[in-house]
């Protein structure tokens, strides 16, 4: 029996989120999730900004309102169905497990940044309390909860390892074998490498892309593509889901963007959180379809994005790319019609 189909006993498979077609009309569902999203998030980053928090300083304490995607998605999630059998052992164990790796993680690349470059108490201690949220995210898969494991077994199921594996090197691909052509021409390349060996840099790639997939696409993903794409796909065509991603997605970003981000200039504005980022909501929004509803290639691609623009050399012309990869994934899945057995349903 495949896997996207029931189970003996009428609950869907781990890792394919719950939609419920009797809960509320899905336009209500959008604004609820929005409500809790941005409320946990601005209410934490515009109180830290307040208090002096800004990119560089205070980090740690802005890293904790990421997570309101996440939380959002996880409260909505919940059905009240219990599983069994139940084993708290067994998710406090994988609890403790991602706790400590993403305790490192989250200091190394600090380290490393040279953004904390002493390992003060009152830091190890935000860092160990932040490094928790993705353990319990990442733990969720062994939730009680029928609708919450669900949504977050599709974060950590390497069931779809072809389109994790797009997920993952697409990205460098699209960097690397374009540029590789373009240089010998005389096209300018950007590297920011430093002063790094290139076993250095390795390394670093590795523990930012760790990073960003456990502080940035774990605290997200559950909420833009766990829970609100697949509640979407099934009243909206996939184009239109996405656009409503993206429009969620990008105003999220808001009081970061406004403070010294990407929204210093209105300009680079646009060009971010419009330009590229619709086309970028269009091949995720093509890789969970693809996948299965997949979020953890999703989880992949977002944190590949944010990592390797900022290790890998690449000419900035090989960007537009992106363009030419989301048209495909328009027209290849023809996303302007409605799917009829839409992820999610």
């Amino acid at each position: 029996m495949s896997d996207r189909c029931s189970t003996a006993f009428g609950e869907p498979p781990t890792g394919v989120p719950l939609v419920d077609q009797r809960a509320r009309p899905v336009l209500k569902q959008y604004a609820t999730f929005i409500a809790l999203g941005f409320g946990n998030s601005w209410l934490i980053w515009i109180s830290a900004q307040r208090l002096g928090a800004r990119p560089g300083v205070g980090e740690e304490i802005l890293a904790f309102g990421s997570a309101g995607p996440a939380v959002a998605a996880i409260f909505l999630s919940r059905t009240g169905r219990k599983v069994f059998p139940f084993s708290l052992a067994t998710r406090l164990l994988w609890f403790a497990l991602l706790w400590q790796m993403s305790w490192v993680i989250y200091v190394l690349s600090d380290r490393l940044r040279g953004v904390t470059p002493a390992l003060s108490l009152r830091f190890g201690i935000a860092a160990a309390l932040l490094a928790a949220i993705p353990a319990w995210i990442g733990s969720g898969k062994f939730s009680a909860d029928l609708g919450v494991r669900n949504l977050l077994g599709a974060l950590t199921a390497v069931r779809s390892w072809r389109w994790q594996a797009v997920a993952l090197f697409s990205f460098p691909a699209l960097l690397l074998v374009p540029t590789a052509i373009l240089h010998p021409f005389g096209m300018p390349v950007v590297w920011q490498r430093g002063s790094r060996t290139l076993w250095a840099l390795a390394v670093y790639a590795a523990i930012m892309f760790l990073r960003n997939l456990l502080f940035t696409a774990f605290f997200e993903e559950p909420g833009w593509r766990g829970y609100l794409l697949p509640h979407l796909q099934p009243r909206f065509s996939p184009l239109l889901a996405s656009l409503l991603v993206w429009f969620a997605w990008a105003l999220w970003h808001a009081p970061l963007d406004f403070s010294g981000g990407v929204g210093s200039g209105l300009m680079n504005y646009v060009r971010v959180r419009v330009i590229f980022l619709i086309p970028i909501t269009i091949i995720m929004t093509w890789i969970y379809n693809r996948s299965g509803g997949n979020i953890l290639s999703t989880a992949i691609f977002h944190a590949g994005m944010n990592t390797f623009p900022f290790v890998l050399p690449y000419a900035p012309p090989v960007l537009g790319l992106i363009f030419v990869w989301a048209g495909y994934a328009l027209f290849a899945d023809k996303m302007w019609r409605q799917r009829a057995n839409a992820v999610g349903t």
